[in-house]
């Protein structure tokens, strides 16, 4: 009995643990990383004075994973759900106006859109575009729905550089990884 809801709640908290030091690494890691992308975001969105900071960091937080390759494809997913979810919005929007039954309509749209293109990865954030860009509309629909996309396009793009450039540091000061032998 409750064997689904142990299981549930030891892979939320990631039991068993790798050993406390190497997860404390780990986390000081990923503060790094997410502090550097947070200082590059902040001053090239104040320098260039464009709108979106916010999501701009929230997609580098979001997408900076423990490894390169899932980095990468959160990546990917987080920016096509965004685009999603945004032009249903805009669509949905432009046909029916805004109001709360226009976002009850873009949501099954968005969910079926997103199982079509298998993003399941990106699901929930495609259905959060869409409540962005129709319930909290910041000036026209159109462009709150471009300015966010582009925020997380960007957020997301430094999140995966900066893990990149993170690698080759690794690389730089510990040497290349070593590779199985063949046999």
């Amino acid at each position: 009995m409750f064997e689904l809801e142990r299981q549930a709640l030891r892979q939320v908290f990631k039991l068993p643990r790798e050993t406390m030091r190497e997860s404390v690494i780990l986390g000081a890691i990923y503060a790094a990383q997410a502090m550097i992308c947070a200082a590059l975001l902040t001053f090239g969105y104040r320098y260039a004075h464009a709108p979106g900071l916010g999501w701009a960091i929230i997609s580098a937080i979001i997408v900076l994973q423990p490894g390169i390759q899932a980095s990468v494809a959160q990546s990917i997913s987080r920016i096509l759900a965004n685009v999603v979810g945004a032009i249903v919005a805009v669509v949905v929007q432009h046909w029916f106006g805004e109001g709360a039954w226009q976002l009850l309509i873009a949501i099954p749209i968005i969910v079926f859109i997103c199982e079509f293109l298998r993003l399941d990865m990106g699901l929930r954030a495609a259905c959060v575009s869409a409540v962005i860009v129709m319930i909290f509309p910041e000036g026209s629909v159109f462009a709150t729905g471009v300015d966010r996309s582009i925020a997380v396009m960007i957020g997301s793009a430094l999140a995966v550089i900066v893990q990149l450039a993170a690698a080759r540091l690794k690389e730089w000061i510990f040497g290349p990884a070593p590779t199985a032998s063949p046999q």
